[in-house]
């Protein structure tokens, strides 16, 4: 009874969110890549190589990748969450019941992920913040939208208005490079390269914590819990099931200039911290709103399925924990060995081959299967039904 209540089958699936997860698939991997084969968490900029190819990938991924498709996993999260929502509610079955142990789940396969896989999991943060987001779920799509703006700027303005008064008085206190730690990146170089299996995860767990700490925590909070509120409004006003041409424009102008303003900060005026934060935490949700409204205007004019990145979509979760399984053989130590002996240049052909070969295989796997194989397990824990 509750797999046919919850389960969302391929009939009833919205096709367009599943495109936009396939689609963030990519973005997500080329962010990624560079944490995969370089201690890029401990480096003071984004940008750093020398040769000019290498730099403009650096460029590409920071102005068009960067800081934009993390926040829009968390946006299609908000509006996944809704659905499941609506479902309960339908059914008159208990929501807060199958969400938690839905949150659980994410909770369970983050910790298993940041521990024995890659430090960058995001599915913690996901379960812990999912919980929080349980209050706002039943908001109207108009408080939702309102209140995430809030959310997402005012802390962000306030900050920058600090940032702004330091830098004013001494422009130097706000260098990136005062920031980075030669040392961290020679020991995740050291650990690796040549580090066994219990090395790693030592490592693996010290760079998770230096971002997902009690000190970060607010901050997690604050860029994440607006866009689940995002994608939850957005699901509610219809954008996803209806045609609204005219609110898409509306949105891809105002957010695609906001993005060209705060995302190409650091390269117009001098790169700091304070144009590293605008970048990120406005630049980069702003440039995620644009993607999404363009996404859905390209796709109602031109009606693509797109059948092999929505393939890739349905499968997000399991695909999302592949990139890491794959990456990691390719450079720890553990593995294949090439972790900081690769260029900006191979980890971008590398992206585009890995994520290639996932469509292809999605497609193929959904040709025979209703779930991913994580997304089974999943469905499996929260309903206890072999058919979830």
């Amino acid at each position: 009874m509750m797999d046919s209540l919850y389960a969302i089958h391929k009939k009833d699936r919205l096709h367009v969110l599943d495109i936009l997860r396939g689609f963030s698939l990519l973005g997500i991997l080329l962010v990624n890549m560079k944490s995969f084969h370089e201690p890029a968490l401990y480096e003071s900029s984004f940008v750093s190589s020398t040769t000019s190819l290498e730099r403009l990938i650096e460029q590409f991924i920071n102005l068009f990748a960067q800081a934009s498709f993390y926040p829009l996993f968390s946006f299609l999260f908000g509006a996944g969450s809704v659905i499941f929502y609506e479902r309960a509610k339908e059914k008159g079955h208990s929501f807060g019941r199958y969400y938690s142990k839905r949150l659980i789940g994410l909770f369970i396969i983050g910790l298993i992920h940041a521990t024995l896989i890659w430090h960058g999991d995001i599915l913690i943060n996901y379960a812990i913040i999912g919980f929080i987001f349980m209050i706002f779920l039943k908001w109207s799509a108009e408080r939702l939208m309102k209140w995430a703006l809030w959310i997402l700027i005012l802390p962000n303005v306030l900050m920058s208005l600090a940032l702004l008064t330091a830098y004013m008085g001494e422009p130097g206190s706000l260098d990136p490079g005062k920031y980075g730690s030669q040392e961290a990146i020679q020991q995740s170089l050291e650990v690796y390269q040549t580090g066994n299996f219990i090395e790693i995860t030592q490592q693996r767990l010290t760079d998770w914590a230096y971002v997902n700490n009690a000190e970060n925590a607010v901050f997690l909070i604050l860029s994440i819990l607006p866009l689940f509120m995002l994608g939850a409004a957005a699901y509610k006003r219809g954008w996803f099931h209806q045609s609204m041409i005219k609110e898409w424009k509306r949105t891809a102008i105002i957010t695609g200039a906001a993005a060209a303003i705060f995302k190409a900060m650091p390269y117009y005026w001098n790169e700091s911290i304070l144009t590293q934060h605008l970048q990120l935490s406005l630049g980069g949700p702003a440039l995620t709103l644009c993607y999404v409204s363009l996404a859905l205007l390209f796709l109602y004019k031109f009606k693509f399925r797109l059948e092999p990145i929505r393939a890739a979509g349905r499968g997000s979760l399991s695909n999302y924990l592949l990139q890491s399984i794959i990456c990691t053989f390719i450079f720890y130590s553990y593995g294949l060995g090439f972790y900081g002996e690769i260029s900006e240049w191979t980890g971008f052909i590398l992206v585009l081959f890995i994520y290639g070969i996932q469509v292809f295989l999605s497609h193929l796997w959904f040709k025979r299967n209703a779930f991913g194989p994580v997304e089974w397990l999943l469905r499996k824990w929260i309903y206890f039904s072999h058919r979830a």
